[in-house]
């Protein structure tokens, strides 16, 4: 049993070094070592000021997390750039209540980005001026002020996993 265990690990570990496995969830070809990410900007005047900064953390801590690549400020392997399309709120109604002749109405948040990335290895991988758009919904009885920061934080972890998996999902 000690024998199988310790021939599964290094295993594990052979298969590691060659690069047809991680343990960090991405598996990415050996020369690809580094990743640039370029602050997002916004062309929108609606939403926080630090919206561009949070969007740009929230892919960096992503990548970074999930794959054995190094950052570094330009020139990367894989290199992201960004621009904040639109920021906006649209009230909708939802069927999903017990009152099906009285539908709540939902305050739906939407942001939409466009993103560029370049992957100097795998140019199938790169894609210009590609749009992601994900939402989010509080009821309109809600306080929009006090859960825009929760919205917003849920509505990033949909676009950045939208954007690593046109990106490097190939090799998730």
């Amino acid at each position: 049993m000690l024998n199988r265990s310790l021939y599964l690990l290094f295993s594990l570990f052979w298969l590691n070094g060659c690069g047809l496995f991680t343990f960090s969830g991405v598996s990415l070809p050996g020369d690809i070592q580094t990743v640039s990410i370029q602050e997002f900007y916004t062309e929108t005047s609606d939403g926080p000021t630090d919206l561009p900064k949070k969007l740009t953390e929230a892919l960096e801590v992503k990548i970074l997390r999930l794959t054995s690549l190094t950052k570094q400020d330009k020139d990367g392997d894989i290199q992201y750039e960004g621009v904040i399309k639109s920021f906006s709120y649209h009230t909708t109604f939802s069927t999903k209540s017990e009152d099906k002749d009285n539908p709540k109405e939902i305050q739906r948040l939407t942001i939409t980005v466009e993103v560029s990335c370049v992957n100097t290895f795998d140019e199938t991988s790169s894609f210009h001026k590609k749009q992601f758009s994900a939402s989010s919904d509080i009821l309109s009885t809600e306080n929009q002020d006090e859960k825009e920061n929760q919205l917003i934080k849920e509505i990033f972890l949909k676009l950045v996993d939208d954007i690593c998996n046109k990106s490097i999902g190939n090799n998730w």
